[in-house]
């Protein structure tokens, strides 16, 4: 479960953590090297033959394209290279399935999809670049782990929060010990700030409440606590700024980000939670196959409290919903003995004392 980071708007804690996430300074490997001055020669013979015009952004990418830039630089000795460099600028291991570069068909894509500057069209410069300047490497990591494309803003799911207002307000009584929560695959945390914002509102003191987040990304984790986006100034401010109101109302003093996966069973000496919300994840494009929602769901249930709820809603596409509609989801959670409602909210699901004796 680690990192962990309580929130925190100072910079020299950020900078604490980050340097047990990223490496500072130059980075120096003969093998990299090597790379870097193949990829140099690809990409002059790429300029000198190729019939198309150099990247830039904004371009419509046809498959001719994509052909003959792989012809002269291949995404083969590219994935290479980036593997190589991810392996030494983190200091945590990176999934092929996080790595950007390894989905990217070929480098007009991967230049596309990260919006790099058309001077980073060359694959030779802009690792040679990412080797010797450190605030131009830690920019590029935020932005090809952190990318915009996998959304992050705060009220994203309203209705749940309205919902969740509700249900809060009629179990005063059962939440009145203390209150915890889980914002399950909490990305970089917009959603879990909302929930303490929401508790806030509701009247209940910090003292009696814990609130969690988790990512698998530890850069996640890291912009979660401490509303940090190097790559993007402008997201940073509007983080910030409305993060701020929760520090100065301590409703920040009981939370708790830390890198940790949907699919993890709990230890027998885990509290459970009160209330969890996965939003964004079940039935997406990470999580879509039926055994992994399975697991996912029942791993979730059992970290939940008797008498807790389980909240999950999602922004996909059409052909996300059309391979895992919300009927599938609600469906294994019945299974799981939720007792289930679907509505404008997303799903909310309860665990009842059926659960606690047995059926799950």
């Amino acid at each position: 479960m680690e990192p962990s980071y309580h929130p925190s708007l100072s910079a020299e804690q950020a900078r604490i953590n980050l340097s047990a996430l990223l490496l500072r300074g130059a980075i120096q490997n003969p093998n990299l090297d090597s790379s870097i001055t193949r990829l140099e020669r690809r990409f002059q013979s790429y300029c000198a033959l190729s019939p198309q015009g150099l990247w830039a952004p904004g371009l419509v990418i046809s498959n001719e394209m994509r052909g003959i830039t792989e012809q002269y630089l291949p995404m083969a000795e590219i994935r290479a290279a980036f593997r190589r460099f991810f392996s030494l600028a983190l200091h945590y291991p990176l999934p092929d399935e996080s790595n950007p570069v390894q989905a990217a068909s070929s480098w007009l894509d991967l230049l596309q999809r990260l919006h790099l500057a058309k001077e980073s069209v060359n694959p030779a410069a802009l690792l040679g670049k990412l080797t010797i300047d450190e605030d131009f490497r830690i920019c590029f990591l935020f932005t090809a782990l952190l990318p915009a494309h996998h959304g992050g803003s705060f009220l994203r799911y309203p209705d749940q929060i309205d919902f969740l207002n509700s249900w809060i307000s009629s179990r005063s009584s059962f939440l009145s010990g203390g209150i915890r929560c889980l914002d399950a695959a909490c990305g970089t945390g917009e959603g879990t700030y909302d929930v303490a914002d929401l508790l806030l509102r509701c009247g209940i003191p910090s003292r009696v409440q814990q609130i969690h987040g988790c990512s698998l990304e530890p850069l996640e984790v890291f912009a979660a606590a401490h509303g940090s986006f190097p790559h993007d100034p402008e997201r940073q401010l509007r983080f910030r700024t409305r993060i701020e109101p929760l520090f100065n109302a301590h409703a920040t003093d009981r939370m708790l980000f830390f890198r940790d996966t949907v699919m993890r069973q709990p230890t027998p000496e885990e509290n459970p939670y009160d209330i969890i919300l996965c939003n964004g994840l079940l039935g997406g494009p990470f999580l879509h196959e039926l055994e992994m929602l399975e697991k996912a769901i029942h791993a979730l249930v059992k970290r939940l409290k008797t008498g807790g709820i389980l909240l999950t809603a999602d922004r996909f596409h059409g052909g996300w919903r059309k391979e895992n509609p919300p009927a599938r989801i609600v469906e294994i959670m019945q299974r799981t003995g939720l007792t289930v409602r679907n509505g404008e909210y997303g799903i909310a699901a309860e665990k009842s004392n059926l659960i606690k004796h047995g059926v799950l």
